[in-house]
């Protein structure tokens, strides 16, 4: 009992120190007028980086809108950065060994666009969406909630 009570502190102590590390480790990377300070807008900035960096301005903002109405909806906790830890939410916060943003550039633009949208409304089109996956993939789940749009590589959903 006490090994297993051991093991869940230090799950519990990772989850909660390693995205502040994170963060900490890219304000070094990030463009003058960004204010990564904030580290709501570094954990908005890594998912949209992780999770869109490859498709379109618009595709990234629609990712950033899922976490941000995800905060806003009872059904998920009320910060930024617990979304985007939540466990199994978002598939590179638990398949990646590495977090670091690799490609320079693209993290720049995922921390203009977490900016952007932190300091505005979210798009009327994204205000319900709350689920995302790759049209490469059929999760379970797709099943049960509603369509919304397909954004470049993503398919978003409502409850």
């Amino acid at each position: 009992m006490l090994t297993l009570l051991r093991n869940l502190l230090r799950q519990t102590t990772r989850l909660m120190i390693m995205p502040c590390v994170i963060i900490v480790g890219l304000t070094s990377l990030a463009p003058a007028s960004t204010n990564v300070e904030n580290p709501q807008i570094g954990c908005l900035a890594l998912n949209i980086y992780h999770e869109a960096r490859g498709e379109s301005p618009q595709g990234q903002q629609a990712v950033a809108a899922v976490t941000l109405n995800r905060v806003q909806s009872q059904k998920f906790p009320s910060s930024i950065c617990t979304v985007v830890w939540q466990p199994k939410q978002f598939s590179w916060t638990h398949t990646q060994k590495n977090y670091f943003p690799y490609e320079s550039d693209a993290w720049k633009s995922a921390l203009k666009i977490a900016n952007s949208a932190i300091s505005r409304e979210v798009d009327v089109a994204y205000q319900n969406i709350l689920y995302y996956h790759s049209k490469t993939v059929s999760p379970y789940w797709s099943k049960s909630k509603r369509f919304v749009a397909r954004v470049g590589d993503h398919l978003f959903y409502s409850s």
